[in-house]
């Protein structure tokens, strides 16, 4: 077999790796801005863009917050990537090629961040392990966080008070006072405070805490302060820089639409000196000799990039990136934001329904989650999930009892209608 045979037995050529609904996946970023650019009307506008995603027709997703699904245009990338990197196999850490990936995820992250200030991890878990090992913290050193962080937190910074002898303090956050929240960050510092460290939106509530405020009070206390951004990077637009934050972590396989084990490190050039790379090896140095018991790490946040990779997960990023992109991120975050709002709105008009997310919307983002009074929150996703299909999740966090529904790209109007109708039903 030659190999544009096998290649087509694979679906890798003209088409697509796997066909859509509609049968047609772009094959760049061009192509899909010129679709979108031709649809006659909102609802086709977004049904182009649930076109590619390859879920079955009876299965709607309400999960992005947790993993999020993958267009089709990143797993063709993907895949062309794979069959390129075994044809010509090479170690996965094309210096040029991964900066253009940091270039097109930078402006994610604000319009003065530098490509070269981000890193290409595995997970935003990775990124916080880095932060937290490389500021090699002292014993009675303070770090203040919430009671509403993911455990990709919650366990390193555990794992800190025993490896390094750190006290972590933590507050409840203020659902009804996003001001609230940062007095009462105010009222745990003290003399040895180091490192403010939390979410940018809450992976719990969805609560959007107000960082930048946050941002303001560390830089004024002269504390670092590092998000967690695995539910904003993508979701909504923002800029670090403007906000005061020294370090900000992300995942790529949520709101970012990029593949499993991808993730991003922003460390700002001003405090990259203070993380010491704790793993390193080929990649991550300018140069080294052994002989002279030397070596140099990069000027970057290559730093942190190591060793051989698959290569293939990264450009499916940028890809997923580009994706968002062509849509327009405005856009996407006024797409979810809408969807969002219908669905508080709807549960908080529910009887023996419990709102759990933020009451001021400007604290509310793309993710919602509510509590019955009369369901406990695994029976109502045995219910939701289980039987009807709509993919949603329990947060069983801080014992909140709550079920937390996300909405992205993938999602449209009437699927919301369609999940406020089963939870009608049901509860």
């Amino acid at each position: 077999m030659n190999r544009n045979r096998f290649l087509q037995s694979l679906g890798l050529v003209s088409g697509g790796l796997l066909a859509t609904r509609a049968g047609l996946a772009y094959n760049n970023p061009e192509e899909f801005s010129k679709a979108l650019a031709s649809a006659k009307d909102e609802k086709d506008f977004w049904q182009k863009i649930r076109e590619q995603f390859i879920f079955p027709d009876d299965y709607v997703y309400f999960n992005t917050g947790g993993i999020g699904a993958v267009p089709q245009p990143v797993l063709d990338m993907i895949a062309k990537s794979n069959i390129e990197n075994e044809q010509y196999p090479k170690p996965g850490h094309d210096e040029a090629r991964w900066l253009n990936v940091k270039k097109t995820i930078a402006p994610f992250y604000g319009p003065t961040v530098l490509p070269e200030e981000l890193s290409l991890v595995s997970t935003a878990t990775e990124g916080i392990n880095i932060i937290l090992n490389g500021l090699m913290l002292r014993p009675g050193e303070e770090v203040i966080t919430t009671y509403h962080e993911h455990v990709a937190l919650n366990l390193p910074l555990l794992n800190h008070t025993r490896i390094s002898g750190i006290k972590v303090k933590a507050f409840q956050p203020d659902l009804k006072s996003g001001a609230a929240n940062v007095e009462m960050i105010r009222n745990l510092i003290t003399p040895r405070t180091r490192l403010i460290f939390l979410s940018h939106i809450t992976t719990t509530t969805g609560q959007v805490l107000p960082v930048a405020d946050i941002g303001k009070l560390a830089q004024e206390m002269k504390i670092l302060f590092a998000v967690d951004g695995a539910q904003a990077v993508g979701a909504m637009p923002m800029d670090v820089k403007t906000m005061g934050i020294d370090f900000y972590v992300a995942s790529g396989h949520k709101w970012l639409l990029g593949p499993k084990r991808t993730g991003l490190l922003y460390i700002s050039k001003e405090k990259r000196d203070l993380v010491h790379p704790m793993t390193i090896g080929a990649y991550s140095e300018m140069e080294n000799d052994l002989k002279k018991g030397d070596f140099k790490f990069r000027e970057s946040g290559q730093r942190y990039e190591y060793g051989t990779q698959n290569e293939a997960l990264f450009f499916g990023l940028e890809r997923g990136a580009q994706f968002i992109q062509a849509i327009g991120l405005d856009k996407v975050y006024a797409h979810n934001r809408g969807l969002a709002e219908k669905f508080y709105h709807a549960i908080e008009r529910m009887p023996g329904m419990e709102m759990l997310s933020p009451s001021e919307e400007q604290y509310r983002s793309a993710m919602i989650t509510f509590r019955s009074n009369t369901k406990k929150n695994q029976e109502i996703s045995d219910y939701i999930t289980g039987q009807k299909r709509l993919r949603v999740r329990v947060v069983n966090e801080d014992n909140l009892n709550g079920v937390r529904v996300s909405f992205h790209v993938c999602n449209q109007e009437w699927e919301v209608d369609k999940l406020l109708e089963e939870i009608g039903k049901f509860c």
